[in-house]
């Protein structure tokens, strides 16, 4: 293999090694939610749903 191609190589199994530890050390902060207390959850095609057909 001629050396540039080797170094190389080298830089990428360098990047996939950091990436892989990344993956495993990353711990995502918790975010709370907060939703009104009048807040519904309708279904999809609900009442207030409205087709007009085009013509």
């Amino acid at each position: 293999m001629k050396k540039k191609l080797v170094i190389e190589l080298i830089v990428y199994i360098v990047i996939v090694v950091i990436g892989i530890i990344m993956l495993f050390m990353y711990e995502p902060e918790e975010v709370d939610i907060v939703l009104p207390k009048d807040f519904q959850i309708e279904q999809k095609g609900g009442v207030n749903d409205a087709f007009v057909p085009i013509e």
